[in-house]
């Protein structure tokens, strides 16, 4: 069974979106006759730690006129597309599988689609956008690019070349219900939900011990669909029904970093920290007892799975990336409604119910155990092989 991977992320020990591709290579390697193709500027990063995977290392020289070092950009990305659909045309065979598998998004081009090969796509994302009625004073330019994503999805049942990529793929998998829901009908039965995040077990276990509320985290880049002056505000309500000294460390940087910090100086209690390295991210958490984590737009947040490794609850809302992970049972998550500062109170409220009735500990532990059944980076591998397997047998 030959299962060619593209995977535009694909660096070992990076973490984030970035590692996806190496992580599931390595686990199918031994699987399946696997051959990754990634980008040409992976392969130091790669073969200082590769021994036995067949890379193919590719890059578009007429693409990379329009990358900036170190940011992705999407003029790059088509061309590189490009050169991925030349390479895999004079080799691919009718029954190959080739599975683009990172960086996915539906509205993002590639041309895979027109290969004679089998075709997985995702976990794929795009459906999200941010929903401004979310956001107490969203900027114009938000109200822009939400109303352009929302009709760029509103188009995607009835363009062509959308409704050929589908017919074209044995699979599609996509990372939340609001892609799969502009997937059209007649592909929904080949369709389904998995976010592509993966985490390393070896060393995690859940952690029974005595839960106060007293630090606070978020971790993320300071852009509007974060929705970071919300969970500032639902901080405050902690603080002020609680009477209890606490403080909450914000770690990133970005657009809105500068106004929120200058905004809420005041607060003393109110940590702005900027960007950070990893290796202090790892520290935060350890000292942290909650991690709250407003955004209104994410595929499947990494910042969430790294507190969760660390036994540390999640306070969100089920929206996005979030109804997926972490679940009702092993977070603290409210439903929204349109009323702004009602979604403030029914979250605070819930922390405080869950932190006074010690129901933290239970849902650490569903949490835990929700990453060792769903999210271990084998187990993932296995599903993706069980799919080749299944379409391979078909």
């Amino acid at each position: 069974m030959k299962v060619y991977l593209v995977a535009y992320g694909c660096e070992p020990n990076q973490g984030g979106e970035h590692e996806v591709g190496w992580k599931i290579a390595k686990n199918l390697k031994s699987k399946c006759d696997l051959t990754v193709i990634t980008r040409k500027s992976n392969e130091m990063k790669i073969e200082n730690e590769n021994s036995d995977i067949d890379f193919i290392y590719l890059e578009n020289k007429f693409g990379m006129k329009f990358k900036p070092k170190g940011k992705f950009s999407y003029s790059y990305y088509f061309f590189w597309q490009i050169s991925v659909y030349f390479y895999l045309k004079n080799i691919v065979k009718t029954n190959d599988i080739v599975h683009y598998i990172t960086f996915g998004n539906i509205h993002l081009p590639h041309f895979l689609y027109l290969l004679k090969s089998k075709l997985i796509l995702g976990p794929m994302g795009g459906g999200s956008f941010t929903k401004t009625q979310y956001l107490k004073d969203p900027s114009n330019k938000e109200k822009i690019k939400s109303f352009i994503h929302s009709t760029i999805n509103n188009t995607v049942k009835i363009n062509p070349f959308y409704y050929l990529m589908f017919k074209k793929s044995i699979k599609i998998i996509v990372r939340t219900e609001e892609t799969l829901n502009i997937i059209p009908d007649k592909f929904k039965e080949k369709t389904i939900i998995q976010l592509e995040t993966g985490v390393e077990t070896n060393y995690l276990k859940f952690e029974k011990k005595d839960r106060k509320l007293e630090n606070i985290l978020f971790v993320s880049r300071f852009v509007e669909h974060k929705n970071i002056e919300q969970a500032i505000l639902v901080f405050e309500q902690l603080q002020k029904k609680t009477q209890k000294n606490m403080t909450f460390n914000l770690l990133g940087n970005g657009p809105l970093f500068k106004s929120l910090n200058n905004k809420y100086s005041y607060n003393k209690s109110i940590v702005f920290h900027g960007n950070v390295s990893h290796d202090e991210v790892i520290e935060f958490n350890k000292k942290s007892d909650l991690l709250l984590f407003c955004s209104l737009k994410e595929g499947g947040s990494h910042a969430i799975f790294e507190s969760t490794m660390n036994n540390i609850p999640i306070a969100c809302f089920n929206i996005s990336g979030m109804t997926v992970f972490p679940t009702f049972e092993s977070s603290i998550k409210v439903e929204l409604e349109q009323n702004y500062e009602q979604n403030i109170e029914n979250l605070s409220n819930k922390i405080i119910d869950y932190y006074t009735h010690n129901k933290i500990n239970t849902i650490c532990e569903n949490a835990i155990n929700d990453l060792l059944e769903n999210y271990e980076w084998n187990k993932i591998s296995n599903k993706f092989y069980n799919l080749y397997k299944e379409i391979n047998n078909a």
